[in-house]
């Protein structure tokens, strides 16, 4: 019991200078020792939980609530588990029930606060990070908890002072300055934004949300990709039904619009809205990977972006080079048909939504068809392109069976 017991204290210690592979042996040690020990099972979850291998996590947990069914912290840990991959309903009951357990845990209620944060319920989301920190008033997850929800209901002058009792409370906490600046990136602040985001980066290199908000707010210098992202962030903090009925009153008021104008002899004004409308719906599929390019030319460019992002803003920034030249070619090039010509430049450009996708495979839930899909229509809009500017017969029919297979793949790319 005496050498369990000084595993188990090493362990914990190691847990939390951030060893978790030195934790993981000493847990091991306790085990091997005494395999029903909650305590131990109970950090090595903990292990699982900070090495993000969420579903092992889930499993040790459950081994330990057969062993302690009436400890709150397992189910706190649950809860955060599933938080993490996103399944809200079975968060909201875990940590109901570490409440109800142990509700002297502020740190409950930050999870709580955030599980309605997701959940668009804002103002749940507020009571629940007073309740926590009625309990802790220095709760540095109740008090971004709460300004977030302040924000979402329009009490900027409380959230702001909430900011600035956290930044006083811990100036150094990075988890603040992220929420911070993802505000402030959203209000088409991205100056002020960076500067958050930087400080951090400073504080913890590893913060992965940091480093997306960063790489977000050099993107938001190129104007129309500011615009989009000030618009894609505040639809996302609207509620699902919110979202759809944006979207398709977007649309119908386009179409109202240009009918009006058309019925009306203003057919030019028409062609214009429907040409707003159409650069808007290709720029919410390609604007990053646009920045991206932009970016690409940057000196933070290497600091920033993923390996793929860097390819895939590589292959955009050829394609635009080809679209442009072959849309050229006609005048040096006498034997090539103008309309050829055009055509191929044509291809050449939608190519780029395609191939934009790449970055966002890991996304969607059948990569290996959307993948086998997206490299056969790229090869096929490629040969139907140089096909026609060799004159080759049959390319207008392949360059038709392309356009098809592109305007499915706009379509079934989010269900897939």
């Amino acid at each position: 019991m005496f050498a369990v017991n000084n595993h188990i204290q090493r362990a914990r210690l190691l847990l939390q200078q951030g060893r978790l592979r030195d934790a993981e042996k000493e847990i091991g040690f306790a085990l091997h020792e005494n395999p029903d020990d909650a305590e131990a099972l109970l950090l090595l979850a903990e292990c699982k939980v900070d090495e993000k291998q969420y579903d092992e996590a889930i499993r040790l947990l459950h081994n330990c609530i057969a062993l302690e069914p009436d400890y709150h912290r397992n189910y706190y840990l649950l809860a955060f588990c599933h938080y993490r991959m996103n399944n809200r309903g079975e968060a909201v009951s875990y940590i109901q029930k570490a409440i109800a357990l142990y509700p002297y845990a502020s740190a409950y209620y930050g999870l709580y606060a955030y599980l309605m944060l997701d959940m668009r319920w804002y103002r749940e989301a507020l009571e629940k990070a007073n309740e926590g920190l009625a309990i802790y008033a220095e709760d540095l997850t109740c008090l971004n908890a709460r300004t977030q929800a302040l924000f979402r209901l329009k009490n900027n002058e409380e959230a702001y002072e909430t900011i600035r009792e956290a930044l006083a409370i811990n100036p150094e906490d990075d988890f603040t300055h992220t929420n911070v600046g993802w505000h402030y990136l959203e209000k088409g602040k991205h100056k002020t934004s960076r500067q958050h985001f930087r400080e951090a980066l400073r504080i913890n290199p590893n913060n992965a949300r940091a480093r997306q908000g960063y790489k977000e707010s050099l993107k938001a210098k190129l104007l129309p990709y500011k615009w989009m992202l000030m618009f894609s962030l505040w639809l996302s903090s609207k509620s699902k039904q919110t979202r759809w009925i944006t979207v398709i009153a977007i649309w119908a008021s386009v179409q109202l619009l240009s009918r009006l104008s058309t019925a009306g002899g203003a057919d030019v004004v028409a062609y214009i809205l429907i040409g707003i409308y159409l650069l808007f719906v290709i720029f919410s599929w390609v604007g990053a990977s646009m920045a991206n390019m932009v970016l690409l030319f940057s000196s933070e460019s290497k600091y920033v972006l993923t390996k793929t992002e860097k390819q895939v803003a590589a292959v955009i920034a050829s394609l635009l080079f080809v679209a442009a030249f072959t849309a050229l070619l006609g005048d040096y090039i006498p034997t090539i048909a103008e309309d050829n010509q055009y055509m191929a430049a044509l291809v050449f450009l939608t190519l780029v939504l395609p191939v934009s996708r790449f970055e966002y495979l890991h996304l969607v839930r059948r990569k290996k068809l959307v993948l086998i899909y997206s490299i056969v229509l790229i090869a096929v809009g490629v040969i139907s392109a140089v096909g026609l500017l060799a004159g080759i017969t049959g390319m207008m029919a392949l360059m038709t069976a392309y356009f098809i297979g592109l305007a499915l793949y706009t379509w079934c790319f989010a269900f897939l």
